[in-house]
């Protein structure tokens, strides 16, 4: 009988050693793992930071095309690091602030890492801003094609909620650009092309838009508030009849459209329900023939 409980307690006791082992070989591996994972984090973030160094100091050589290349390692950090997306989109920013601070000289265009840098913010995956807002304040980019693949994807510059005011987008190509809730007063843009460009919300306040076309876009609770629109096509698509999907989406949005004080002499196809749906005031200059 003695024999049988040595046996068993000698039988209990390995297994209980057996089992600290195993736990205690499984934490060892568990740490081991964890220490692995950390050095390849620490490793890929010391990768992450010299490509952002290099880019970022190529952003400042003589040679066009290594500011380009500079530019374009940007974006590519941006796309594998999302934490960093909103520490470069304010570097690419900032970049085209300081380089497009004057207009190009006489026919000439926008200097093309210019157009690469505001081509990579507009097509940015905005999910990443965290709290980044575009500020492109006062830049002068006359002309700038930011249209893209707009007019086959529906889906153009993603420009939601930047900062535009006292910009010179005149002539600008902004097809179907998300425009909401963006700051344009006082912008430059005269015979841009924003045909159905989502200015939802957008301020627009003394914002020049003579001749520009706004076909299909939607101007519902923006602020255009002494913006001149005389000339500006507020109807139908001017070239892009297939893109017309029904006579709701006929005409230019002007729902709750502060219209006060706005030059809207010789705008095209305007319509009397478009003018009964914003908001004038005795300032409101129509076209004669809604007066």
């Amino acid at each position: 009988m003695f024999t049988v409980v040595v046996t068993a307690v000698v039988a209990v006791v390995g297994l209980w050693y057996s089992n600290v082992q195993t736990r205690q070989a499984n934490e060892q591996a568990q740490q081991a793992n964890t220490q692995a994972r950390d050095d390849r984090a620490l490793a890929k973030e010391g990768q992450i930071t010299d490509r952002y160094t290099a880019a970022v100091g190529n952003l400042g050589e003589d040679k066009m095309d290594v500011r380009l290349g500079g530019v374009y390692a940007l974006q590519r950090i941006m796309q594998d690091s999302r934490r960093d997306q909103p520490t470069i989109a304010n570097v690419l920013a900032t970049y085209i602030r300081t380089h497009a601070a004057k207009h190009p000289a006489k026919s000439q265009d926008i200097p093309a890492d210019v157009h690469a840098a505001l081509t990579v913010l507009a097509t940015r995956d905005t999910t990443r801003d965290d709290v980044f807002l575009l500020d492109l304040h006062a830049a002068k980019l006359p002309k700038i094609n930011l249209a893209g693949n707009a007019r086959e994807t529906d889906s153009g510059a993603a420009l939601g909620g930047a900062n535009l005011s006292g910009a010179d987008l005149s002539g600008a190509e902004l097809y179907a650009a998300d425009l909401t809730d963006a700051d344009l007063r006082g912008a430059d843009l005269r015979g841009a092309d924003l045909t159905g460009a989502d200015l939802t919300g957008a301020d627009l306040a003394g914002a020049d838009l003579s001749l520009a076309d706004l076909s299909l876009a939607n101007l519902s609770g923006a602020n255009l508030s002494g913006a001149n629109l005389s000339g500006a096509h507020l109807g139908r698509s001017l070239s892009d009849s297939d893109y017309l999907k029904g006579p709701d989406l006929a005409y230019t949005d002007l729902t709750d459209t502060n219209l006060r004080g706005a030059d809207l002499r010789y705008a095209k196809n305007l319509t009397r329900e478009q003018v009964d749906s914003a908001l004038t005031d005795a300032d409101t200059q129509l076209p004669a023939s809604l007066r």
